[in-house]
């Protein structure tokens, strides 16, 4: 059913509401007024945190950042360089396996020698305004330490003039030193010298210096170092670094183009540094013996200068260079294979010698670069490394693989050269002419055939090999060189206080959320909304809190215009609504609530003086028969009172009746003395005798009777009633009494039912719940102050509750 509503003729509350409100959770639309009605501590939060947005950005370092990009000679990318020109020679130059490529660029190996090029494990920097600025080539001085720097340490540099300077480390003392003379400190000698570039203007302007290991430098750079292929299927990387300044930016990914191009290099001529040293030990023993077979041949020439030969020499003599021949082969994989089982791990084979089994030269190609990879791996990991294992466990494999190899080509070349000396010796025996001498020729000659032609062929050799290693063709080709970028990366001034901006209205914000949210759980009546969500139930009116610097419990007068005296008028006035009799006769008015300490009797006494002030009579029966706390507070403790009348010892109404004892339009009638059985008086027919007759006499009789759900006594008096008015206190019943409360009063268990919100509280801060929820706004006395009643029902008991809750 929907409730109509009506208002007063001053333009009151509305008695009645039009709907009823079950919506339970977060209520945004009345978040959103608690925001604009706060909207200063949006304004001061703004601007503390913009304040705060503003120092921060100005404390943070500058981050800046520089781009390069490199083509890496491939396997497609090879075809037509100067490399290329020699591959007739058997040249291999090495071909770069790209996916392999940004982990060199990006070691520490690489990094390091990109430190010491550019003595980056000296940083310099000058402290502006929060911040410390990195002034790479800009430092006035230069500090060099004199040995390697295990850890680390920062000191601070002050120029004084040409020749001397201040110094000191962390927060130590000030010394004073020369320029260009050692210092020494506890982390080792140190030198500081000027920069002769940079003019006097720093003098007596301290200079941050950091000084670290470089190694530990160049593991830190690899976190800010990033490579990576421009296309899935090309040869080119592109790479970026980002640093404390533009200039040290460009110049570490330049220098580190040119380091790995070194790297390179020094790569390719470390198989022909080790072919080179084993040719020069051949040449050398080949030369002692070919020395001593010419010797010998030229000997036995001598003694047989009249010898005749027969047969063909021709076939012999060709037999003899092929026999030369695989003896040369077979020396060549015997001198290999002897190297390759006596060497130690990480060596490198040697290339290019000669042998003409090009399945083994492929398989030591691929061995040396195995080699090259786990030496650079090695220089950064420890043995225990997986990777570490798997290369040395892969190289045992690759070595045994070769040796295998080289055995079972030496042994073709063993059978090869079995046949060429069965062939030899029969063109041999075909000469006739004195054959021991003709022999013993024949041999040395061959001897030195072989000799020679080998002898011949590793000079070949050394030659091919010197011409490899003056090949220094780089392993990258620049694309696009690393310029410097003054424009910073990290984010600008005027985002970072942008967000400071959005903070500023996102704090308070959260913080009214979070009130709300927490609200949310809260299941007792605050003030009218509660009972508006939770019941259709009329809504007599509101009560502020009371005035702590208010005593007793009479709160209102005639002449006062605060917010207390003004709720009253305006429940005063709404009663003329809510009263159901046809005004022949005073309306009879219950008080009840829950529990004891929610104020029924505070509100009866008052608005009853309200009532009387603008000239209605009234009459107040303290109905309380067990405690008759009413009684006690407005001084009305006669003994001849309410009991006596329903019990029957004083038959006489005017004698119970106390006249003018507050106003003269207002009478009380007492509790008397407490009976003994207080539900039996209510029930008797005098009580109904008792009502009748007051409402021939008042306008208003107020009955104020016991909490209504503890005792039977208020059920009772309901009956002669016209109207409940039902006294509810600020946070003391639960909402959901109230929809029960409903329900009696939709059964008529309750005679006319009305709520009357008492107690209601608001915070300094303006923050509290029912300020934020808009309740107690818009009457003219919303806002209370927090009180306690002095005692009696309406507050002797809370104030006891409550000392029990804290």
């Amino acid at each position: 059913m929907q409730n109509t509503t009506q208002d007063n003729n001053n333009g009151n509350m509305p008695v009645l509401q039009s709907k009823k409100n079950t919506t339970a959770g977060m209520k945004w639309d009345r978040l959103l007024l608690a925001c604009v009605h706060n909207w200063y501590w949006f304004v001061l939060s703004m601007l503390v945190c913009v304040c705060l947005a503003f120092l921060y950005a100005k404390s943070q370092p500058q981050t800046y950042k520089a781009g390069a990009s490199i083509l890496i000679k491939s396997k497609d990318s090879a075809q037509g360089t100067q490399s290329m020109a020699f591959s007739d020679l058997g040249f291999n130059t090495g071909i770069n396996y790209l996916p392999n490529e940004p982990f060199k660029l990006t070691s520490s190996r690489t990094l390091e020698k990109v430190v010491r090029a550019l003595n980056l494990n000296v940083q310099y920097y000058g402290h502006v305004f929060l911040r410390d600025v990195n002034i790479y080539k800009s430092s006035p001085i230069v500090v060099t330490p004199l040995q390697e720097v295990t850890g680390g340490f920062t000191m601070t540099v002050s120029p004084k003039n040409d020749n001397e300077y201040e110094f000191k480390f962390g927060d130590g003392k000030w010394k004073k030193a020369h320029f260009g003379n050692k210092v020494s400190t506890d982390f080792g000698p140190i030198l500081v010298t000027r920069n002769a570039e940079i003019g006097d203007h720093y003098d007596s302007y301290d200079i941050i210096v950091r000084v670290t290991n470089p190694g530990a430098m160049a593991r830190s750079m690899t976190n800010n170092l990033q490579v990576e292929l421009a296309s899935k299927h090309g040869d080119v990387l592109n790479m970026v670094y980002r640093g404390p300044n533009p200039e040290l930016c460009a110049d570490v990914l330049n220098t580190l183009i040119d380091a790995y191009n070194q790297d390179g290099i020094e790569d390719r001529t470390a198989v022909s540094r080790a072919t080179e040293a084993f040719i020069a030990e051949r040449i050398n023993d080949l030369s002692k013996d070919l020395s001593g077979v010419d010797t010998e041949v030229a000997s036995l020439t001598a003694s047989s200068l009249n010898s005749a030969m027969m047969g063909d020499p021709g076939t012999a003599l060709s037999y003899t260079e092929n026999t030369a021949n695989l003896s040369l082969q077979l020396t060549i994989a015997n001198q290999i294979r002897n190297f390759i089982a006596s060497m130690g791990q990480g060596e490198l084979i040697p290339t290019n010698t000669g042998m003409s089994n090009t399945g083994i030269e492929s398989q030591i190609a691929k061995y040396n670069e195995a080699v090259l990879q786990y030496q650079k791996i090695s220089a950064a990991s420890s043995a225990e490394n997986p990777v570490m294992k798997e290369l040395t466990a892969s190289l045992a494999q690759m070595k045994k693989t070769i040796l295998a190899s080289l055995d079972s080509y030496m042994g073709t070349l063993r059978t090869e050269q079995g046949q060429a000396r069965q062939q030899q010796n029969k063109a041999t025996r075909s000469m006739v002419a004195n054959p021991a001498h003709e022999k013993a020729i024949t041999e040395v000659t061959r001897q030195q055939k072989i000799k020679e032609q080998l002898y011949l062929y590793l000079l070949n050799k050394r030659e091919e090999n010197a011409l490899q290693m003056a090949i220094t063709e780089p392993n990258a080709k620049v694309m696009e060189p690393a310029v410097v970028n003054y424009v910073p990366t990290s984010l600008s001034l005027s985002r970072i206080i942008f967000i400071g901006l959005l903070a500023g209205l996102l704090i308070p914000a959260l913080f009214l959320y979070g009130l709300f949210w927490y609200y949310s759980f809260d299941k007792v009546v605050h003030t009218r909304k509660d009972v508006e969500e939770a019941s259709n139930l009329p809504i007599l009116g509101e009560l502020p809190a009371k005035k702590e610097n208010v005593t007793g419990e009479i709160v209102v007068s005639e002449t006062s215009n605060d917010r207390m005296n003004e709720a009253f008028r305006i429940i005063r006035s709404n009663l003329d609504y809510v009263t159901e009799n046809d005004g022949s006769q005073g309306a009879v008015i219950q008080f009840t609530s829950t529990m004891a300490g929610e104020g029924k009797s505070f509100v009866a006494v008052n608005l009853a003086l309200s009532c009387a002030y603008v000239g209605k009579k009234v009459i107040v029966v303290d109905l309380d028969l067990r405690k008759g706390k009413f009684s006690e507070y407005v001084g009305a403790q006669e003994s001849v009172g309410a009991s006596a009348y329903l019990s029957g010892k004083e038959p006489n109404l005017d004698a119970v009746i106390n006249h003018g004892a507050l106003h003269e339009n207002l009478d009380i009638i007492s509790v008397g003395a407490i009976p003994p059985n207080p539900t039996s008086l209510l029930m008797n027919d005098r009580m109904q005798t008792m009502v009748d007759e007051l409402k021939k006499r008042y306008d208003y009789v107020i009955l104020d009777t016991v909490p209504y759900t503890i005792i039977a006594d208020a059920a009772i008096v309901n009956r002669y009633v016209d109207l409940t008015i039902y006294v509810v206190r600020n946070g003391r019943v639960e909402r959901q009494y109230i929809q029960e409360l409903e329900r009696m009063a939709n059964e008529k268990k309750i005679n006319n039912l009305t709520i009357l919100i008492n107690d209601i509280k608001m915070s300094k801060s303006r923050y509290n719940y029912s300020y934020a929820y808009g309740y107690g706004k818009g009457y003219g006395y919303g806002y209370g102050y927090g009180y306690g009643y002095g005692g009696g029902d309406s507050g002797g008991y809370y104030l006891e509750d409550e000392k029990k809750k804290k």
